[in-house]
């Protein structure tokens, strides 16, 4: 992966860039920030620039044959650690899952953490790094480069080793190999050892600017720009949640329905009529039932915000603007508290398996309460 493809962060590249012209690269760095913020394409962009036979002040080159490789990510000298699932019949190392991983990589190198639990696994059970990982890190950092000058190992989710590897990890930084680079990437650094934070150079990384976004998302998604304003605001950086946010725009269309027929029975005490409602909402999949309720908080913090006179703070889609305009006088902090906790807990207990019938019932009595209150 080149400079180029890298969504934004334009100030980031540079740094990095410049840390290699000029020969002040640590033996380890840090990439940390939050999810969707393009750390581990930017790993990969900085592993091909420093193996690229002819990479320019501004880039990798791209087309020779260190390039290439480090594009199929099978470059020799460019090795990768990642969070596995335990079976109990292998041992738990990256290298099981390799194929794996560069397949996933390779179309969208942007996938979160839940994205690879549920490629590698049903997503119900977590991945980590294994202490069977350490001794795969040694000696893969113990390898002369084959064809580089520099070996480059990107350690994703650093936070994810356990106790056991990440001290197999503290005594490889307190006694690096020559030309070696440590690439480790976090998402939560208060899940690291300090030992480790203090051995190496960290570079926080900022969310994707939405400028930057923008114009990405225009050439690559079918969505007209008011869709695209809105993922932007609601991913808030996150490149996964923006994305997210334009594959869900037509089942907004659906939740949206829902929601405005949900608020006028309860703000009209309809119990019967909701019950109805309730049954309909439930004959769906689970999840879509989750879906439903975590774009009504969403939505009714939007209004709340509406009605504070705080436009500025929220970007709506023009169906749900329509809505809002009358609604959000509704939403008041007289209720909000009340109306966002009940959604809450309703969704929490759905998660926990609770019986969904019961649970909208609930949801319906609580807000049908909420709009007394304002």
């Amino acid at each position: 992966m080149s400079f180029e493809q890298v969504i934004g962060q334009e100030t980031i590249k540079s740094k990095l860039k410049q840390l290699v012209r000029k020969n002040r690269l640590s033996h380890a760095i840090l990439l940390h920030g939050g999810e969707g913020v393009g750390k581990k394409a930017l790993a990969l962009a900085l592993a091909q620039y420093i193996v690229c036979e002819q990479a320019n002040e501004n880039d990798a080159c791209g087309v020779c044959p260190a390039c290439k490789k480090a594009q199929k990510l099978i470059h020799p000298d460019i090795h990768f650690i990642f969070p596995v699932i335990k079976d109990g019949s292998t041992k738990a190392i990256s290298d099981s899952y390799l194929e794996k991983w560069r397949e996933y990589v390779k179309v969208n190198p942007y996938f979160t953490y839940p994205d690879w639990n549920q490629a590698i696994g049903d997503g119900k059970k977590a991945s980590s790094i294994y202490v069977d990982e350490s001794s795969e890190i040694i000696k893969k950092l113990n390898y002369k480069p084959f064809e580089a000058e520099y070996k480059v190992m990107i350690i994703w989710l650093a936070e994810k080793m356990n106790v056991q590897t990440a001290n197999k990890l503290l005594k490889t930084l307190e006694e690096p190999s020559n030309n070696t680079l440590l690439l480790l990437i976090a998402e939560n650094t208060d899940y690291m050892l300090s030992t480790i934070l203090s051995r190496v150079q960290q570079i926080k990384i900022p969310p994707i600017a939405g400028e930057d976004l923008k114009p990405y998302l225009t050439e690559n998604y079918e969505a007209d720009e008011d869709q695209i304003n809105f993922a932007i605001h609601y991913g808030k950086g996150n490149f996964s949640k923006t994305v997210e946010a334009l594959h869900q725009a037509e089942q907004n269309i659906q939740y949206l329905e829902w929601f405005m027929e949900y608020m006028r029975l309860s703000y009209r005490n309809s119990m019967l009529d909701l019950m109805s409602l309730n049954d309909a909402i439930i004959a769906q999949e689970k999840n879509e039932i989750i879906g439903f309720l975590n774009y009504a908080l969403r939505y009714i913090r939007d209004n709340f915000m509406l009605n504070l006179n705080q436009s500025d703070r929220t970007v709506l889609p023009q169906n749900e603007r329509e809505f809002a305009e009358n609604f959000s006088k509704f939403i008041t902090g007289n209720n909000i508290e009340k109306i966002y906790s009940s959604l809450n807990q309703c969704i929490l207990n759905l998660q926990r398996n609770a019986n969904a019938k019961i649970q909208l019932q609930i949801l319906s009595i609580e807000l049908i309460r909420a709009f007394k209150m304002v």
